[in-house]
């Protein structure tokens, strides 16, 4: 699916990404991993960003962006608060959406 997003007085192409995995692996400076829920994943432009929340439960969602190097894909948190407000605004708009989506689908 695709959305049209206005950040700043800037519109911006939003495209949902089908998820491949349920649940992403990563590893902190310890060494620990930790499984998160991948909770939506999408491009802005030509930026792809995925969202990771630690269960279906936690309402605290982390924002990452995907980059490729020589050794596959890497995450980096979005720490930037202008690419965060642009990654906020998406998923909005794609979560309004698929509430919209699961409101015409409910039999009263």
């Amino acid at each position: 699916m695709d959305y049209k997003i206005t950040v700043d007085n800037k519109e911006y192409h939003v495209t949902l990404i089908d998820m491949e995995e349920d649940s992403i692996g990563l590893i902190d400076d310890d060494g620990k991993e930790t499984d998160y829920e991948v909770v939506l994943r999408f491009n802005v432009e030509e930026k792809e960003y995925v969202l990771l929340a630690e269960d279906e439960e936690s309402e605290d969602v982390h924002a990452f962006s995907i980059t490729e190097d020589e050794d596959g894909p890497v995450l980096s948190e979005v720490d930037n608060e202008a690419e965060f407000d642009i990654v906020a605004a998406a998923y909005d708009e794609i979560m309004d959406d698929l509430m919209e989506d699961d409101d015409e689908g409910e039999v009263e």
